[in-house]
């Protein structure tokens, strides 16, 4: 048995509460040390037709060429699908010149439903991933196209303008497209898909923001459904590890959809504080849960033994990186308190403020553990490399904030504490023994 169907295996007895998450996390990644390092076996060619593609096959680097062959044959497949769009709608484009019928809805309607309503096309292997890819590409841009055409053209309201109560005539149908587009493209199991799928969520968005006094609610109803598609790919079991590529742009699009609405949603409460905060407060309460209801949000993996938690690192990067020293700043404006003297020095205590914030949701990720921070950082589970980011963010905003308080003399400081940590840490690591410095070898 190989280690992923091992890991499966192993993976319904977790479920099923025969092994606990800790045993089963030591296993899979002791399974996937084992499979990175196994020695790599000699053929001999005496002549009897074996070939290089044969051994593949069977040898230990053979998921990683199906891996890239299957990637690569969903490039090609995007490809072509991009020329027939391209396509289709130059050819839309002449008729328009010489009829003067607009045909694009029409077409790319057609184009659409064809893509989508194809089940009776029976194919296997290769050509599955390929005509797979190909689908779910033309599926979903050939829908956003025929949609926004008919918004945008058709209809061609002033975008001072909403189009239905609160403009949901105009988010709607894109909200529709760009969810069944996401579905469809897992249905498809298409990897390139995944990779772009996220795009297509621009649209609502921008139709949401535009929405007038409906705005938030607009967007709040948007961002709801994204938060459901992530929420559904962690809490779903049948999921495969492809469809989390999917989940990880998606949460990245959340990250940037939150960006926004700090600055869309500052005269609703008439106070820059209160949304910042809220996404720091609804953070850490997640993470709280994710502590003391262990069953419910830390035990989700995939049957390769991938923790689901990765999907929210590109969210966390592209936003969770920076709110806090955002709300650091707001926080000191709103309290008027935005600098403070010392010895000479103006201290800008956004700075301080955003430090601490980030302080305190890394120290909740190593468990309120301060020892943790230094003992227990990982680059395989989730939630210790985000407390470490967080740590890391708390270091940038330090040296930013003291260059900022010590303008020229600032150098004079970080020079000489640079070299007393280097030579600090050397000369401690070499009269260390090396056990100490081989842990993962283990």
């Amino acid at each position: 048995m190989d280690a992923d169907a091992f890991l499966s295996r192993l993976d319904s007895h977790r479920q099923a509460g025969r092994v606990d998450d800790a045993s089963f996390s030591r296993i899979a990644e002791y399974e996937k040390s084992q499979k990175m390092s196994a020695p790599k076996a000699i053929v001999i060619d005496e002549g009897h037709g074996a070939s290089k593609a044969d051994f593949e096959a069977t040898g230990e680097g053979s998921q990683l060429a199906a891996n890239s062959k299957r990637f690569s044959l969903g490039v090609a497949a995007a490809i072509g699908a991009t020329l027939i769009l391209v396509g289709v709608g130059l050819l839309a484009s002449l008729v328009d010149d010489a009829t003067g019928l607009d045909l694009v809805i029409p077409l790319f309607g057609l184009l659409a439903g064809l893509a989508f309503f194809a089940p009776n096309l029976k194919v296997e292997g290769k050509a599955e991933v390929f005509v797979g890819e190909a689908r779910s590409i033309l599926f979903g841009v050939a829908s956003m196209v025929a949609v926004m055409w008919y918004i945008t053209v058709i209809v061609d309201k002033p975008w001072d303008e909403d189009f239905g109560p609160l403009n949901m005539f105009a988010w709607g149908p894109t909200l529709a497209v760009a969810f069944a587009a996401v579905g469809f493209a897992r249905k498809m199991n298409a990897w390139v898909s995944y990779c772009f799928s996220w795009i297509l969520w621009f649209y609502p968005f921008a139709f949401a923001l535009e929405a007038g006094s409906g705005e938030f609610f607009s967007v709040m109803t948007v961002m709801a459904v994204l938060s459901y598609v992530m929420v559904s790919e962690y809490l779903d079991e049948k999921r495969t590890a492809g469809s989390g590529i999917q989940a990880a742009f998606l949460g990245m699009m959340w990250g940037i959809m939150a960006w926004f609405t700090l600055e869309a949603f500052d005269d609703i409460a008439n106070n820059e504080v209160i949304l910042p905060l809220a996404y720091i407060l609804g953070w850490m309460a997640v993470v709280e849960a994710a502590r003391r209801y262990t069953t419910l949000l830390t035990s989700r993996r995939y049957p390769n033994g991938q923790n689901k938690g990765w999907i929210t690192t590109l969210g966390l990067l592209v936003f969770y990186t920076g709110i806090p020293l955002w709300f650091g700043f707001r926080f000191a404006e709103s309290i008027g308190w935005e600098e403070l003297e010392v010895a000479g020095f103006d201290v800008y205590l956004g700075f301080v403020f955003g430090l601490l914030v980030h302080v305190t949701m890394g120290l909740q990720l190593f468990g309120w553990q301060a020892q943790n921070v230094v003992v227990k950082p990982s680059l395989t589970e989730p939630g210790s490399f985000a407390g470490s980011v967080f740590f890391l963010m708390a270091f940038v905003w330090f040296i930013f904030g003291a260059v900022d308080f010590l303008e020229d003399l600032a150098g004079y400081l970080f020079l000489p504490l640079g070299l007393l940590v280097l030579l600090i840490g050397t000369k401690r690591l070499i009269a260390s023994p090396n056990a100490d410095a081989t842990p993962e070898q283990e």
